[in-house]
């Protein structure tokens, strides 16, 4: 199942360079909500064909007037609110696809399509949860230039998945993916 999801672009000092053009470059931040508050998803091993997280930054209006005017994404992180429903550690992950059509079924198709692994390593205890805010993700952040090629584009899916991958259950209360970037006139 693809959901579209709530996309804002916070780019005031952007837009001031552009529409005055007294200042050459400024900074901007796009915030991603995959999961919008307060619409938890739980994702198991049997549902992840309908994890797929569509996102399409085309549609925002200032991301497509602004996006020819981007010079670099500074960074990525993310923002994210987990549990884990097993009596059971798992390990949380987030793999990236720039292909929005691959209507993957399972994780091992993501895995064997070598589908990039963006967010790794976080364990979630049993029956425990975590928030993971901007700063701590980055040692659970991988591939950050993967990441910023497919970002430039606009459109990717992003899916969710676990360790072990045959025996997972997440409630997902909050993802958001936090790009920074510079733009010019």
């Amino acid at each position: 199942m693809n959901r579209k999801y709530v996309i804002c672009i916070l780019a005031a000092l952007t837009v001031t360079a552009v529409i005055t053009g007294c200042i050459v470059t400024g900074t901007a931040v796009i915030t991603v909500k995959l999961v919008p508050d307060p619409n938890p998803v739980t994702i198991t091993e049997n549902n992840f064909d309908q994890s797929e997280m569509e996102v399409d930054l085309n549609d925002d209006e200032d991301f497509t007037e602004y996006k020819d005017k981007i010079k670099d994404i500074d960074n990525v992180g993310f923002y994210l609110s987990i549990a884990n429903n097993l009596n059971s550690d798992v390990t949380f992950q987030l793999l990236i696809d720039p292909d929005t059509s691959s209507n993957w079924s399972t994780i091992d198709e993501v895995i064997d399509a070598r589908i990039e692994v963006i967010f790794t390593g976080l364990t979630i205890p049993a029956n425990g949860s975590k928030v993971i805010d901007w700063d701590e993700s980055v040692k659970y952040t991988s591939c950050v230039e993967k990441i910023k090629n497919i970002l430039e584009s606009g459109i990717f899916s992003i899916y969710p998945a676990a360790i072990p991958r045959n025996d997972f259950s997440v409630t997902i209360d909050s993802l958001v993916v936090i790009v920074t970037l510079t733009g010019s006139k």
